[in-house]
């Protein structure tokens, strides 16, 4: 068993690391971290599905808060982690699963990164034990024990200079210790070597490639956000590519991407128009996400020009509401299509009732909210917006329910509860609770005088001073 890239793996596990990707930029981490554990099972060499899976796992983590059920989590992990820690002799890729599914609850426990890290030692996964590794130092920088694995791991992956650095930094924290001195000296020797390979051709990375060219394009090929230049340059490699392989339906993917970062959206519905003709097209869920997003972005821009452009004229402001209907609609439409392809994608569920509600269908946006909140991410968002449906049914005991349960969840007071707690007094309003409506408003009173007109209530409450 040995390290894999990505493009090592089979097409049909490439399509299911990119719905990962497309559901981690839509908030929808807990698909991704699904996705990725699943595939790391099958393929626990692959260091690229790994760091995607890390990605996710923090993106989770800070999605979800923190609070009493963090805390019930590490202490289950102190139970579940010496099994790992026991099974590395006999079954290292063992102790890696058992150190992932703590990650995936606890994406920054220390014991869970090191564990994964010696099960990828036992198995000569160097680079992802230097990753592991790495994760816990960025953390804990004068952690000795493991800044020395780090060092040694940098070693073994070629990465000399990030090694010396390491090295370095341990005679700083321990002078004169013997054992560090060999390491500085392994990783100095090391270091020299690998300058000299280096040297034996060109010190420029870029000499080392074919010609300059080439290095252009591949640099370009590895940045993900663009100038003009660079993105005329990068569209022009992808047209290349695709002329060379007009098979290859990522490079479609690409390129429409690179023109939407421009602006040009029609020349992206040309290519995507091509990309559609190919015959594994169909069923490509990341071409699917991006003809809804290309459709939505077209109109979106057009709908910013005019309002940018839009004078008092009638014409001008009619066309506007116009532009503005068929924007909700598309968005509407779009929205539906996407749920009914992919009906366990929360997130995508989760704007179509934003744009149910919006458009007033309030029963339809109802029923996404309600199976939207099966995601721990989106639950509390969930809540606070099926209250917001049940208040305009005039359903106040109902969005009253929603809204107690979102802020028994909410241990911060940012704009998001502050929010929640106002929609809750405004029900206790309708409901003739007053007294319960305005510890609410106190509550946000105590915080931020000025959020909407909570300084307002609480005067007229306490009546004018004497």
């Amino acid at each position: 068993m040995s390290e894999i890239s990505e493009q090592e793996l089979g097409e049909r596990d490439r399509k299911k690391i990119d719905n990962a990707r497309l559901a981690m930029t839509r908030g929808n981490s807990e698909y991704t971290v699904d996705i990725c554990f699943e595939l790391l099972n099958k393929h626990p060499g692959c260091l690229d599905i790994r760091q995607l899976l890390r990605k996710a796992q923090r993106q989770a983590l800070a999605s979800s808060g923190k609070g009493i059920g963090l805390r019930l989590v590490r202490l289950a992990n102190y139970i579940v982690l010496p099994f790992g820690y026991l099974a590395l002799s006999r079954n290292p890729v063992k102790s890696m699963f058992i150190g992932e599914s703590v990650l995936n609850k606890d994406a920054y426990n220390t014991r869970a990164l090191s564990l994964v890290a010696r099960g990828a030692g036992k198995l000569e996964f160097n680079r992802t034990e230097a990753f592991c590794l790495e994760s816990i130092c960025d953390r804990s920088p004068d952690n000795f024990v493991k800044l020395e694995r780090l060092c040694q791991a940098l070693i073994k992956v070629g990465a000399t200079e990030k090694a010396l650095g390491i090295a370095e930094r341990l005679t700083r924290l321990k002078p004169g210790v013997g054992h560090v001195q060999e390491l500085v000296k392994s990783a100095s020797v090391a270091h020299s070597i690998n300058k000299g390979k280096w040297a034996e051709k060109e010190e420029d990375f870029r000499s080392k490639l074919k010609n300059k060219t080439e290095s252009d394009s591949l640099e370009r090929a590895n940045r993900v956000v663009f100038d003009d230049s660079s993105g005329e340059d990068r569209i022009e490699d992808l047209t290349s590519a695709i002329h060379q392989d007009p098979q290859q339906i990522d490079n479609y993917k690409l390129i429409i991407r690179a023109l939407m970062q421009q602006e040009k959206y029609d020349e992206a519905l040309g290519w995507l128009e091509k990309a559609f003709t190919l015959p594994q097209a169909e069923g490509d869920v990341p071409l699917l996400h991006l003809r809804s997003e290309l459709k939505v972005s077209r109109v979106e821009r057009e709908l910013f020009d005019l309002k940018r452009d839009s004078s008092t004229e009638s014409e001008s402001s009619e066309q506007l509401i116009e532009l503005e209907k068929e924007f909700l609609g598309l968005k509407l439409e779009e929205s539906r299509k996407l749920v009914e392809q992919f009906p366990n994608d929360y997130i995508r569920r989760f704007k179509y009732g934003e744009y149910l509600l919006e458009s007033g269908s309030i029963d339809g946006a109802v029923q996404q909210f309600q199976i939207s909140q099966r995601s721990p991410s989106l639950r509390l968002k969930s809540l606070v917006l099926l209250a917001r449906c049940f208040m305009a049914k005039e359903l106040f005991d109902l969005a009253l329910e929603q809204l107690q349960r979102a802020t028994e969840g909410l241990s911060i007071m940012d704009d998001f509860k502050k929010e929640a707690l106002y929609l809750l007094a405004q029900c206790f309003e309708h409901l003739e609770r007053n007294s319960e409506a305005i510890e609410q408003y106190k509550a946000i009173y105590s915080n931020d005088i000025g959020y909407k007109d909570v300084a307002l209530k609480i005067d007229a409450f306490y009546g004018p001073k004497n």
